[in-house]
Parts: structure tokens; sequence; C-alpha cells
């Protein structure tokens, strides 16, 4: 019986450590968010959940994510016209950020912790003769705590796979169709960020797609552009101190095991009477 109880609370430590290192961040990949949002698609003879096209839902099937862990931004399945018929990096969805618009999820950190943000980010194909496909979209990734205090995780810019673009009437490319264009996603790893434990954090995605400007000089709109992004995750890299009460439970556990060893491995005859000559 006492055996069977110290098993127990080392069990019990064991998965509040591997607890701790679990993803902070829900539904990194979207689909959950289509399934909540409903986010019609065409099912194709091989499975695949392609987005339904101009011609079904107006120009394209997007949808603002009104609905599940992110807000702001928005999905779209995989062969999705408006994105050029991109492949999402795993699975059949992906997030968008476009124009000036933010994509963002909230979170409360359960430990005092370094940790480091990692995705994948892409763009539309490029599509001769439409401008308002296959040019780079400039974004920042910053992390802001409840208190209002910021850290920026980096600034970056999402390119066409092979940077090409197609921004003019006159460009001969058109890869919308290419195997590595459909599959083009790039890897990103951020600058590491520090968590307090009981504080609340919105990871933001933002979109600094440049702005439009009248004969004179006046802003007259933000340009027509977009990145992509999929398979977005948190890790905690350490802990600064262990929980009090993880401590506690590896304390128990380990007097537990030192109990047993004593039952186990008789000293000078001084454990129980059935142990003595």
């Amino acid at each position: 019986m006492r055996f069977s109880v110290i098993i127990l609370i080392v069990g019990y430590a064991l998965a509040s450590c591997e607890s701790s290192k679990a993803g902070i961040i829900l539904d990194g990949s979207f689909e959950g968010q289509a399934v909540t949002q409903n986010t019609p698609y065409y099912l194709q003879p091989n499975g695949q959940k392609w987005g339904a096209g101009w011609n079904n839902w107006g120009w394209s099937s997007w949808q603002a994510n009104y609905a599940g862990p992110w807000v702001g931004g928005g999905i779209a399945r995989t062969e999705e016209f408006a994105t050029g018929w991109k492949w999402a990096h795993t699975g059949d969805v992906f997030g968008i950020i476009k124009d000036r618009g933010t994509m963002s999820q909230t979170f409360t950190a359960q430990a005092d912790t370094t940790a480091i943000l990692s995705w994948y980010d892409a763009n539309r194909n490029s599509w001769r003769g439409h401008t308002w496909f296959g040019r780079p979209n400039d974004y920042s990734v910053t992390i802001t705590d409840n208190l209002g205090n910021t850290q920026t995780i980096g600034n970056y810019t999402s390119q066409v796979y092979g940077g090409f673009e197609s921004n003019s009437w006159i460009d001969a490319s058109d890869d919308r169709f290419t195997l590595e264009n459909r599959q083009g996603w790039v890897a990103r790893t951020g600058a590491q960020f520090n968590l307090l434990a009981g504080r609340s954090y919105t990871l933001s995605f933002n979109s600094l797609s440049p702005y439009n400007y009248d004969s004179n000089g006046n802003i007259s709109g933000v340009d027509d552009r977009t990145t992509l992004l999929d398979d977005i995750s948190v890790l905690e890299l350490a802990p600064t101190v262990p929980e009090p009460s993880t401590m506690a439970i590896f304390g128990l556990g380990g007097l537990g095991l030192a109990y047993l060893r004593r039952r186990r491995n008789p000293v000078n005859g001084s454990l129980t009477g059935q142990n003595r000559a």
C-alpha cells in the first residue's frame, strides 16, 4: 500500500513537470478555428479540403477570426483562390494578416520562464496580370502583458516562394500551380522573451503593408498585401524558479523513496520488529 502511494506521488510530480512544458498557444495551426467557424470547403476525391472559390463565396472564402482562440486576422483553407491556391504548411488551414490588420491570442503564464516563439510564414503565389498577388509584406511580432509592457519578438517580411513577384502587367512569371510555390513556407524563430507567472499576455502578428498616397501626398489607403501564417508555437525554455507546488511534490516523493529504501535495506537492525533476530 505504502509503495503504491509513493509511486502515485512521484508520478504526479512528473506529470506536473511535463504540464509546465505544454504548449501555451492554442490551435497554432488554425484547424480548430476553422471547425468552430464552419469555414466552407470543397471536399476533393483525395480527401483534401479546398477553400471555396470566388464563384461560390464571392472573391474569397477567407473568414475573420471571430470565434476561437485567435482574434482578428483571418483564416483560409488549402487551395483558396485569393491566396494563390496555396497549401497549408500542415493540415488544411492557415492564418492570414493583411493591410494594417493584427491577429492575436491572449494567454496567462503559469510560471516565471523564458520562452521562444516559432512559426512559418508565406505569401500569395505570383500571378501574372493581377497586381494584388505576389508582393512582399512586412509584419512585426510583439507580446504585450496586461500592464501594457511590450516585448518585440521581431520584424519580418513574407515573400513569394523563390523571391518572385508579380506586380505589373508585364511580369512573365506565373507560379500559382507549381509544387514549390504551393508548398513554399519559411521557418521563423523569434527573439526570446520573458513571462511572469499569473500575468496575462497578448501575442500579436501585425501586418505593416505600405500606405498608398494620392497626388497631393496624402494617405489614400493601404496597399493590398498579405502574410500567411501557420504552425505557431511557444516553447518554454527554462523556468526561472520551480513552482512551490512542484518542489513540494518532489520533496514528498523523495521522502517516500527514502523510506522505501530503508524498509528494504535494514541497517543495524534498527527497523521493524520483523527484521530483528
